[in-house]
């Protein structure tokens, strides 16, 4: 007789859906900013070069190392980017269905709650990959003191995926250094120090003289920053904004509940607070981040939870009560996910960059004889349309290239409409080429016009209003 193990249904079924519709959905956006802007530093620059580029961009150089071969060659852009990303999202569900001590409900809730089935599958970020080392490292956590290099190593490459996983390889790094001490194994503990050693120093090269603020942060700009991440959430015009609403309510229940709960293993009770701490303080103090970043308060809710399963020995009767509450707050994520609505998030899904660039082309608004600048904060529709022409040369206010290790470095600031920037921007017109601006129509942006030596005209060529992109030619008049 043959025998059925449900579980393993419910597995495969869970995830073969996932797989399905993350893959349709995939494929139904364009790549918005950053994710045409990582493209392009991965198509520009070296591995070396990387370090450099790290120090503005906020990220670390895994992500943009495995994009590299791709985008040197020109490899099917956005596809390969996408399919990369997705490939790194279903290993690391895989790694957390068949590891994570969670029953199927709570499995089944989290694979379809809104972080992972929208954003991290679907949106090609550094980020995916960064959930799969932590989940990796939870897998084999018990084995820690076993496998300490394997440890080591897993930490270092989550902390080289982004800035929100250098947090949680952070704090891991700090408690798996503690175990390995009390162990009072020396060659393990001078190889592991090695290893991660070496990934700190890496990290450290590639963030050290970062400065992506022009200010310096205080308390003051701290409490403001966090009024204004609760206010993001609580005023959503959407219609699960209830949904939002309860989820508040249910995660004041569980900020009661995890330190009662989590104080029975004071592992658990370190990581859940170190990083929760380092993400409020990334936030409050070094960049207010957007709604994707804070999604990783989410994965580390689940990590921490998976944390305290696999180190707490013993059951609580407050535990009960602090998982019907975490079941709770999973239907919520799963109840977001079903009336998602992109249009709610136009930043990151309704990226209109492969038609703006077909368009670009089929009227041929842009060729040999053309040197194209960016206008605008962060020239999202000169950024998105880049990697859709294999020799596309964006210039900055500056005159400098884009994607150059000497002009990235202006690409993340605005224009500061001097009449001096006025008469350099002047200055770096071609006269033997027609100097264009490509920018979105709907976002209201300062042209430098009115310079000491020179007046800026701006000659409307082209608009297009579906796609919301303006075309203008720039023309430099001597003032008399």
């Amino acid at each position: 007789m043959i025998t059925v193990n449900k579980e393993k249904i419910v597995k495969y079924t869970v995830l073969l859906i996932f797989i399905v519709l993350t893959l349709f959905f995939m494929f139904q956006r364009a790549p918005f900013c950053d994710e045409a802007n990582a493209w392009m530093i991965s198509k520009s620059f070296n591995l070396f070069e990387l370090f450099k580029i790290e120090k503005l961009d906020g990220h670390l150089f895994i992500w943009h190392t495995i994009l590299m071969p791709f985008a040197k060659n020109n490899l099917f852009y956005p596809y390969s980017m996408y399919i990369i990303n997705w490939i790194f999202c279903i290993i690391a569900l895989i790694i957390f269905w068949n590891k994570a001590p969670f029953n199927l409900v709570e499995k089944t809730l989290i694979t379809f709650s809104y972080p992972f089935f929208w954003y991290f599958s679907i949106v090609a970020r550094c980020y995916s990959i960064g959930i799969l080392f932590l989940f990796l490292i939870l897998s084999f956590w018990r084995e820690r003191l076993k496998r300490p290099y394997l440890i080591s190593t897993l930490l270092i490459l989550l902390a080289n995926t982004s800035a929100m996983a250098l947090i949680g390889a952070f704090v891991l790094g700090l408690i798996f250094l503690f175990d390995l001490i009390k162990e009072k194994d020396n060659k393990k503990i001078f190889y592991s120090l090695l290893i991660l050693s070496a990934g700190a120093i890496v990290v450290f090269c590639q963030l050290s003289e970062g400065k992506p603020l022009d200010k310096t942060l205080d308390i003051k700009d701290f409490i403001i920053n966090i009024y204004y991440f609760l206010q993001l959430h609580i005023t959503e015009k959407e219609i699960f904004s209830i949904l939002t609403k309860a989820k508040f309510l249910i995660c004041a229940l569980l900020a009661l509940f995890l330190p009662l709960c989590f104080f029975q293993n004071k592992k658990t009770l370190f990581f859940f607070f170190g990083t929760y701490s380092l993400l409020f303080g990334l936030f409050g103090f070094i960049y207010f981040g957007h709604w994707w970043h804070y999604l990783f308060f989410f994965v580390y809710l689940v990590a921490s939870i998976w944390f305290f399963r696999i180190e707490n020995k013993k059951e609580f009767p407050l535990v009960k009560y602090f998982n019907f509450i975490f079941l709770l707050l999973l239907i919520v994520y799963f109840l977001k996910t079903i009336f998602f609505e992109a249009k709610n998030y136009t930043y990151v899904y309704n990226s209109n960059a492969n038609l703006v660039a077909d368009k670009i082309k089929e009227k041929n608004l842009i060729n040999k004889n053309s040197k194209v600048y960016t206008i605008g904060d962060f020239a999202e529709i000169a950024t998105t349309i880049n990697p859709y022409f294999k020799n596309l040369e964006i210039y900055n206010y500056d005159g400098q290239k884009r994607f150059t290790p000497k002009g990235y470095k202006t690409n993340m600031k605005p224009f500061i409409n001097t009449k001096e920037n006025v008469d350099k921007f002047a200055d770096t017109l071609d006269k033997n080429k027609k100097n264009l601006a490509v920018l979105n129509a709907n976002i209201k942006t300062i042209l430098p016009s009115k310079g000491i030596k020179y007046n800026i005209e701006y000659k409307k060529i082209y608009k297009d209003k579906n796609l919301e992109f303006l075309v203008y030619e720039i023309k430099k008049h001597k003032n008399k």
